[in-house]
């Protein structure tokens, strides 16, 4: 399946009325005060479930008993599997199906509604939240896309402006809980839109950034990561051109991994039996690596400080993916943004640990830091946002630039001559039949507006 992401040629313009306008600065306020809520709300169901106040997420489930790990992560696998029975069953039939995101911007017959969207996402954030192996972005992102597509429905925009907004709100989405305006913006550019073309650009920007600046007001303006700016190296650099490749083998791996954890999920009665039992196992791989529960912030993090042991290292990447993928086979829903950037950074320590005793030249976090390139620019097949993204979660600096470039530029082209899908498409195919050119002319209005190819 040809990404659809990734168009052969774009010709015309997009027509950006006044209500166009209007519609995307709504969506840029509302996605940043939900992605502020949404990220609040995750905090109090972390705090609850596992019984600390100051510590971060990792040192809170370090510090919880073995049984309380195991218990919260069987009642998650229960809370999900009910939740999604209900919200794919009577709660679908009362409200209407909801298309997921790529669908909507990818698809002419997507749509998303966005009371059933909403419950979704706290449904998302509460099991994350509870410890599962999922993206805390998800939800945000997809609120805020559904709040996009409703505004556009009200203002009467063309289905063509419609699919736009819900890209720029899903972007928007991911600046607003991560702090990140460029890379959410870029993040709907070349992920979701997969265009750089100026009138997509303007929408994509105003979008992220006020989603950004109003997400400050709730949750506070700081990096997601610390990480002390570094000078460049030419041991990082050479590790960068030597780790992309493999990192982008491993990347298509894991995105073929998605795609079978996409396919064939348990429906009905079966499916809160599935999430309580894969949930209650990796509660129970949670009694010795407590770093395993929650999106992969607590690894990440621990990674840039140089912590953790090869041994240990090596098991989190091979543990990561896998509960991951098993987590979406089980039923769940939920972002695989952190997940991905976890798995790549682990990589990235382990073969670091490896490479100072060749030639030591920055700190292991650096190393880390660059592996994570590789494999989240592989996996997304996006090496621009992937860049700006850690730029903007780390504030390393300039100094980690050229390293970064040029491991997910590499990560990025051997993963394309491997596998032409992304996580963000692995799996959908049957949802995704066909797409439209972003640039088409809109048959509906008489007027050029953004299409998918």
């Amino acid at each position: 399946m040809q990404q659809p992401n990734a168009p052969e040629g774009h010709r015309g313009l997009i027509t950006l009325g006044p209500r166009f306008w209007v519609v995307v600065l709504l969506t840029g306020v509302g996605a940043g005060f939900a992605g502020g809520a949404l990220t609040l709300l995750l905090y109090l169901v972390q705090h609850t479930a596992f019984g600390y106040t100051e510590e971060s997420f990792l040192q809170g489930v370090e510090q919880a008993p073995w049984w309380r790990r195991l218990g919260v992560l069987a009642l998650a696998g229960l809370v999900a599997g009910l939740g999604w029975w209900l919200l794919r069953g009577p709660v679908s039939r009362r409200l209407g199906r909801s298309s997921g995101v790529s669908e909507s911007v990818w698809s002419e017959r997507g749509r998303m509604g966005f009371i059933r969207t909403a419950l979704d996402a706290v449904l998302q954030i509460v099991i994350v939240g509870m410890g599962a192996s999922l993206g805390r972005e998800g939800a945000p992102r997809e609120v805020a896309a559904a709040l996009g597509s409703g505004l556009s429905e009200l203002a009467g925009l063309s289905s063509a402006q419609q699919r736009t907004i819900i890209a720029c709100g899903a972007g928007a989405g991911l600046a607003a809980v991560y702090n990140v305006p460029f890379g959410g913006a870029l993040f709907t550019l070349e992920v979701l839109l997969g265009s750089l073309a100026l009138p997509m650009v303007l929408p994509a920007i105003v979008t992220s950034v006020l989603a950004a600046v109003c997400a400050w007001i709730v949750i506070g303006d700081r990096p997601v990561y610390l990480f002390a700016s570094l000078p460049t190296s030419g041991s990082v650099i050479v590790f960068a051109v030597l780790v992309a490749p493999v990192a982008a083998v491993a990347a298509v791996g894991f995105v073929h991994l998605v795609g079978w954890a996409r396919r064939g999920r348990p429906t009905a009665w079966r499916l809160p039996l599935a999430t309580t039992a894969v949930f209650t196992a990796i509660g129970a791989l949670a009694i010795p690596f407590p770093e395993l529960l929650g999106n992969g912030k607590g690894p990440v993090q621990l990674v840039l400080d140089g912590g953790g042991s090869l041994g240990l290292l090596v098991v989190l990447a091979l543990l990561k993916p896998l509960i991951t993928a098993a987590s979406l086979r089980s039923g769940a829903t939920g972002g695989l943004f952190t997940p991905t950037l976890a798995t790549g950074a682990l990589l990235g320590a382990v073969l670091g640990h490896l490479w100072v005793l060749v030639w030591a030249g920055s700190p292991l976090g650096a190393y880390a830091l660059v592996g994570g390139a590789a494999f989240l620019a592989a996996s997304l097949q996006a090496p621009l946002s992937t860049v700006v993204l850690l730029l903007e979660l780390t504030h390393v600096g300039q100094g980690m630039l050229v390293p970064l470039a040029l491991a997910a530029t590499l990560g990025t082209l051997v993963a394309r001559l491997l596998e032409r899908r992304s996580t963000y498409t692995a799996g959908l195919e049957d949802d995704l039949p066909g797409a439209p050119d972003p640039l088409a002319p809109d048959p509906e209005r008489g007027q050029v507006d953004a299409r998918r190819k």
